[in-house]
């Protein structure tokens, strides 16, 4: 046989086992489609909500905020995994973790109850959320709930399936002689900006936001705001893809999470991100695991 021939004959024999591979790649279950066999390294596929700075967002190609940075922390330290990212709208984001075409999510998360009959989540934090009230630099009668509360000041309307919301639930529940009106939002497509303006405008005296939500924001708003102390730490998660598929990742990410938590990288983070180390805040050694709100 001429070595025109051979060479032929092998080209052919890579197309078809190209195809056949191909092929079985199409057929494959999620478990499969995500192990390389080659290396036994697995592939992670993480989605994060576009455009959320501090937290996911993507600058060039170059996926980076805390979530992001935190996410190849912890890739680093885990061998067996290759994790893959992909930034998306929120919406089409939890449907694709539902879906399982996404094996987990990130963009400080809060857990909530109904999030977590769809969802699996890291037991121990990924960070903490500072929650404050946003108030004109002029008011002096707001510092806390209770003096919102207090003053029948007007809180800035807040979506029924957000955390904030059940948070003031709860609270209205705990204090029934000092409660706070305030009303559920009705356009979900209200953003940050512009709660913040209302807020700044005197359509509202305060909002609920976490501090670093409003430090990435404040200057290119130039509102004369300002923030009251801490009203809650919170503690943020991974999402991740329901059922035994994701269950080792789970596992081994939220060891990762402990020792971060424990060498101070989680606390770096903070402050590279959000400007503070919320870790050393009042009360932040007690948010020891995942709450969350019914």
């Amino acid at each position: 046989m001429s070595q025109t021939t051979i060479a032929k004959c092998a080209v052919a024999m890579f197309a078809v086992t190209t195809a056949v591979f191909s092929l079985a790649a199409c057929g494959a279950n999620s478990s499969d489609k995500n192990t390389s066999s080659s290396n036994d390294v697995q592939i992670i596929n993480i989605a994060g909500v576009t455009g959320k700075k501090p937290y996911t967002y993507v600058n060039g190609d170059n996926y980076t905020g805390y979530d992001f940075e935190l996410l190849k922390k912890i890739d680093e330290k885990l061998p067996q995994y290759e994790f893959k990212y992909t930034a998306l709208a929120q919406d089409a984001l939890l449907t694709g973790l539902q879906s399982g075409k996404y094996d987990a999510a990130t963009c400080s998360f809060y857990g909530t109850a109904e999030r977590f009959k769809t969802f699996d989540y890291s037991e121990n934090p990924t960070g903490l959320s500072d929650a404050r009230l946003i108030i004109r630099s002029d008011e002096k009668d707001i510092n806390s709930l209770e003096d919102l509360a207090k003053s029948g000041k007007k809180l800035a309307p807040i979506p029924t399936d957000d955390a904030r919301y059940t948070l003031i639930s709860q609270y209205n529940e705990e204090h029934p002689d000092n409660k706070i009106e305030f009303e559920g939002a009705t356009e979900k497509s209200a953003t940050v900006a512009d709660v913040l303006k209302a807020v700044g405008a005197g359509k509202y005296d305060a909002a609920i936001y976490p501090y670093t939500s409003f430090q990435s924001i404040k200057d290119e708003l130039d509102l004369d705001l300002t923030t009251t102390d801490s009203i809650g730490l919170f503690p943020t998660v991974f999402l991740y893809h329901k059922g035994d598929s994701t269950a080792k990742l789970r596992k081994d990410i939220d060891k990762v999470l402990d020792d971060f938590r424990q060498d101070g990288t989680l606390s770096k983070l903070s402050e590279k991100w959000y400007g503070e180390d919320v870790f050393s805040l009042p009360g932040a050694d007690k948010v020891d695991s995942v709450i969350y709100w019914e």
